[in-house]
């Protein structure tokens, strides 16, 4: 399947009479038989919240680093090692914090420098950002980065030529394509499990979709985030589980923050509204994941797609 995606900002003009050639090849997943690898993969967007939500010019803060250390006493509680993908003005300002995620076994991967949108770029700005997240982070970590994760998911139909541009910095896989239309990002009618994303010059990168719940016409989304917060936990138990049943890895995300449900009451500038609708859900967040994670098999995103035949 070949798709053409439209080129980095131009005029309309221009915009209209090019396009970037991006091919799609499903990826052969080969179920795991030995029970003791990981099937499901729990990945954490490391960001500050305040600054990843409201000001993107504003300071990362220590919270980061307390709300991390509440993410690590739940995985270690339940025995799982994560994915961070750490965002680079985190790595950049605490990289302690990425060294010690490596020390204690969880995999490090980038998740964006400033946390603007991809969407909102330039090929050269677009450029400068990748190039600035994979550094940092890969400097802190002491490790290779090969995975991204675009920040909020903002790889969209009318920018996918950022595929190619994450092939030219050396990425070589992805998980920034949210595999329906929600109100704020995602791309309709994308192939919800792992496949190939081939590049003009035959770059290649292995797409990796986050959870989507499959029931005949409707997809729902059961990856984490948010959708941990809102949807009951039997329903979020059931989605993954039909994943699984649907022989494909279910990639879950969530963020440091929402282990954190005294945080926004730190802030004088924030209205009710953001409030109440940010901080929805966080007082029980933490004890969700601490029973879900358990009750299914998860690991690191690496190993994951090992155990899948993948990498």
């Amino acid at each position: 399947m070949t798709i053409f995606a439209p080129p980095a900002r131009r005029t309309t003009t221009e915009a209209s009479k090019t396009f970037v050639p991006l091919k799609i090849e499903e990826a052969v997943l080969v179920p795991p038989i030995d029970p003791s690898l990981p099937r499901n993969a729990f990945t954490i967007d490391v960001e500050d919240w305040y600054q990843s939500s409201l000001d993107y010019d504003a300071p990362i803060t220590d919270r980061v680093v307390r709300n991390v250390d509440r993410v690590l006493a739940v995985l270690d509680e339940c025995g799982v090692k994560g994915s961070f993908f750490v965002q680079g003005r985190v790595a950049e300002t605490y990289p302690s914090l990425v060294s010690a995620l490596v020390a204690e076994g969880h995999e490090v991967q980038a998740h964006g420098y400033s946390h603007r949108p991809l969407y909102s770029m330039n090929r050269d700005e677009l450029r400068q950002e990748l190039d600035r997240a994979k550094k940092t982070v890969e400097d802190a970590a002491g490790t290779a980065v090969t995975a991204f994760r675009a920040q909020d998911f903002s790889i969209l139909a009318e920018n996918l030529w950022a595929i190619e541009t994450l092939a030219e910095v050396g990425f070589e896989m992805d998980s920034s394509i949210f595999p329906m239309r929600s109100r704020h990002y995602g791309i309709p009618n994308w192939p919800l499990g792992p496949h190939y994303l081939t590049v003009a010059g035959g770059a290649r990168i292995l797409e990796i979709p986050v959870a989507i719940w499959s029931v005949g016409r409707l997809k729902m989304p059961v990856a984490g985030g948010g959708y941990f917060r809102v949807l009951p936990r039997r329903v979020i138990e059931r989605g993954l589980r039909s994943i699984a049943d649907a022989n494909r890895p279910a990639i879950v995300y969530c963020h440091p923050y929402e282990f954190n449900a005294d945080e926004l009451g730190e802030y004088s500038d924030v209205s009710r509204r953001v409030t109440a609708t940010q901080g929805f859900g966080r007082a029980s967040f933490a004890k969700r994941v601490g029973t879900v994670l358990p009750k299914l098999s998860f690991g690191r995103l690496s190993d994951v797609l090992a155990a899948w035949g993948l990498r």
